[in-house]
């Protein structure tokens, strides 16, 4: 090959216009000194700068789409967790008011029927557990409606990291077993 003008090798198109001539290689008139030609091919007139520009816009428009189908999913989770969240909360107040109308009715009964000191202590007790269970439900329920759950869980692991730990572990164990057990 013989050297251009301009220090080039083989380019017969015009310079700077991103088109080669007849038979040339490389693109931008630069010849095989050129970065952009493929290896073996001819110049298809656009340059190597506008392929990469083309890829790189293309992958970061997908990039974008994945990051709004991701962040719409993790939208639809945060809001399935909101929406057990408050049914949680709701059964619990349904769960301490029916310990509440039972504790209730049992006064009542036990009001009716004349029985022995013994019967009245251990109804005490009983109304008295059952009430303390009622208030710990309600409060359950207020912490998962008004409380910061991530702050919450966040200071349990670092104040008792073996506890929280042995807890997932349980927890882990147990839902293992359900699942296996319905298969």
């Amino acid at each position: 090959m013989e050297r251009n003008a301009d220090d080039t090798f083989g380019s017969t198109g015009q310079q700077g216009t991103g088109t080669g001539g007849t038979n040339s290689f490389g693109t931008s008139g630069a010849g095989m000194a050129g970065g952009g030609a493929p290896v073996g091919g001819y110049s298809t007139g656009t340059s190597q700068s506008d392929m990469s520009g083309q890829t790189g816009n293309d992958m970061s428009g997908r990039a974008e789409q994945v990051k709004e189908k991701a962040q719409e999913k993790f939208g639809q989770v945060k809001d399935k967790a909101r929406d057990l969240q408050s049914s949680l909360a709701d059964r619990l107040d349904a769960g301490a008011d029916k310990l509440r109308q039972r504790n209730q009715n049992a006064t009542l009964a036990g009001a009716t029927t004349t029985g022995g000191s013994a019967g009245l202590m251990s109804d005490e007790r009983v109304t008295n557990v059952q009430d303390s269970v009622a208030r710990g439900m309600n409060k359950s329920a207020d912490w998962l409606r008004n409380g910061d759950m991530k702050a919450d869980i966040e200071k349990q692991v670092r104040e008792n990291p073996g506890r929280t730990l042995l807890i997932a572990l349980g927890l882990g164990y147990v839902l293992g077993k359900a699942f296996r057990n319905n298969r």
